[in-house]
């Protein structure tokens, strides 16, 4: 471990990197660190209580986001082609399987030492927020490596699926025991620290509340979490207290995003000006270059021209207008902000991820590659809530928070482009016959409209899977690049099939083949533990051939 995690863990108490053998790095117990004396130091140590690694990276090469380009493409790290295939991922990077999952546990230590001050300071009035701010980013940390560790929920077999430790107190040993419990508890801890922290949060002791669990990034993580816990009435009402009586005010206005200066499109795109961005998260993360379409980083494993033709950007969609199309100026017919394009390694993204460089030594231009995550938007949270509705079979009010999401992202009322309806939706996805038809998936012609195996829920044919199809179409434009494309992938139990398209040729759709498939009964959608976490004692997750009965598999 580096100078910098020892002087924090000293200060903080973060000791949860015990989870992967932390006795190694301790000479001393935490108890030696720096008294959390006042409300100045304890807010203080809130900076700290925000992952600076993110689950986004191994997410989204996960899922159905990505295809592979070729073994003859050479931009591509091992650590790349372990995720990609869903093997271990035991390779070493700034951004791997162990510096990931070690610091959302540092996070959490940071939440529960500032949880612990403040209680031993016999919790003052002016130290609620900061208590409510702890307590959402505990929340949140677990939930996110529910996402990446866990299988996704299920009512009923929830208490049969592995979780991951929930720490509610800072570590005071220096080599502890952990069990990871079950996917059920870790859910049920993750609504308990919402439900006491959201009702705390005050926007008003923030000077920039963007950087922050603000109300409405807290209220947009709850809705979230209680998305993928099914609760559809929850998920409603975090989302309006969100969004307002007319969401498309707050909303990403995607015509006015266009006109950003050339070279600061993805500097724009996470300005916290924007009413529409909830909230941000510094990382150390070079995801500026993996999701930057001028960059060859990870071209191997990237979104590419054959998934955009299909699938994605450049496929039929509900809301129609032109499709299989190849130049920017295809897109620009279609888009009120155009995803960037590149011939040479085939790569298409929406400017998202800014490229900072964090320079350490003047002199040989050394530093930590960085970036910033929007990690909620207000149109997330409005898809959101779309979602619950359907659920909930409210399609008018879901049809209205879609098309509401549509009108910024397309030039509706244009080239073909039209509002989403209820009678659209049920054509696009419900009548052969019509010219607008979306068919079902196949691996021979891919298409965005992908068979559907909820977990843990139903979905009945007709008019709610029509819904839920338009809905995951809009979800999935929306999210590229945010690695939340796998926990759909995972919820809705839909196969991902990994396409190498060595010999892809996009004009004529040629040249692609499924190498290998995730099934949606694979336990690899729960993603293997660090190496030496397991090294250190807690159990690993299963795999198939370990456990062919597993409740997941049946």
């Amino acid at each position: 471990m580096n100078t910098r995690n020892i002087i924090r863990l000293i200060f903080a108490g973060a000791v949860l990197c015990s989870l992967a053998g932390c006795s190694k790095f301790l000479d001393e117990l935490p108890d030696n660190r720096a008294e959390l004396d006042t409300s100045e130091k304890i807010y203080k140590l809130l900076v700290s209580a925000y992952p600076d690694r993110t689950y986004v990276r191994m997410c989204e090469t996960s899922s159905d986001n990505v295809d592979d380009q070729g073994e003859d493409n050479p931009n591509y790290s091992r650590l790349a082609l372990q995720n990609a295939y869903w093997d271990d991922m035991i390779d070493a990077e700034n951004e791997s399987n162990q510096n990931t999952w070690q610091q959302y546990y540092n996070a959490i230590g940071n939440a529960n030492t500032a949880l612990e001050a403040i209680e031993k300071l016999g919790t003052p009035e002016d130290l609620l927020p900061a208590k409510g701010e702890a307590l959402i980013c505990r929340a949140y940390c677990h939930f996110c490596l529910s996402m990446l560790y866990c299988l996704p929920y299920h009512p009923e077999k929830a208490s049969e699926y592995m979780g991951i430790p929930y720490m509610l107190a800072p570590e005071k040993t220096l080599n502890p025991h952990y069990e990871r419990g079950t996917l059920e508890d870790v859910y049920q801890k993750i609504a308990a620290d919402i439900e006491e922290g959201l009702p705390l949060i005050d926007d008003n002791v923030y000077s920039v509340p963007e950087y922050h669990f603000n109300r409405d990034a807290a209220n947009a993580f709850a809705a979230r979490f209680y998305l993928n816990y099914m609760k559809w009435d929850k998920v409603i009402e975090c989302a309006n207290a969100v969004l307002g009586s007319d969401p498309s005010i707050v909303l990403r206005d995607w015509t006015d995003a266009s006109k950003a200066e050339w070279g600061r499109q993805a500097f724009d795109y996470i300005d916290p000006a924007h009413e529409f961005n909830l909230m941000l998260i510094p990382l150390f993360s070079a995801n500026g270059g993996v999701y930057n379409a001028w960059s060859n980083s990870w071209a191997r494993f990237t979104h590419t021209y054959r998934i955009s033709k299909q699938e994605t950007y450049r496929s039929p969609r509900p809301m129609g207008g032109p499709y299989d199309l190849y130049s920017y100026k295809s897109l620009d017919r279609i888009f009120n902000y155009q995803p960037y394009i590149n011939d040479n390694n085939q790569k298409i993204y929406m400017p998202k991820w800014p490229d900072q460089w964090q320079t350490i030594d003047q002199i040989t231009g050394v530093g930590y590659g960085r970036s910033t995550m929007v990690a909620f938007t207000t149109n997330e949270t409005l898809l959101c809530r779309a979602e619950a509705y359907i659920h909930l079979k409210d399609y008018d009010a879901a049809v209205k928070d879609m098309d509401a999401w549509s009108c910024m992202m397309y030039k509706v009322g244009q080239n073909g482009i039209v509002h989403l309806t209820r009678e659209r939706i049920n054509e696009v996805y419900g009548d052969p016959s019509s010219e607008n038809y979306i068919p079902e998936y196949t691996q021979e012609q891919p298409t965005s409209r992908k068979p559907i195996h909820p977990h843990g829920f139903t979905v009945e044919p007709g008019e709610q899977e029509n819904m839920i199809q338009c809905l995951l179409y809009c979800r999935r434009i929306e999210t590229i690049a945010d690695g939340l494309r796998w926990q759909d992938v995972k919820r809705y139990g839909i196969n991902v099939d990994r396409f190498d398209l060595i010999n892809y040729v996009d004009e004529d759709t040629e040249g692609y083949r499924v190498k290998e498939t995730l099934d949606y009964r694979d336990l690899r959608r729960a993603i293997q533990l660090p190496y030496d976490v397991i090294a250190a004692g807690l159990t690993p997750n299963p795999r198939n051939d370990d456990q062919p009965d597993h409740p997941f598999r049946q």
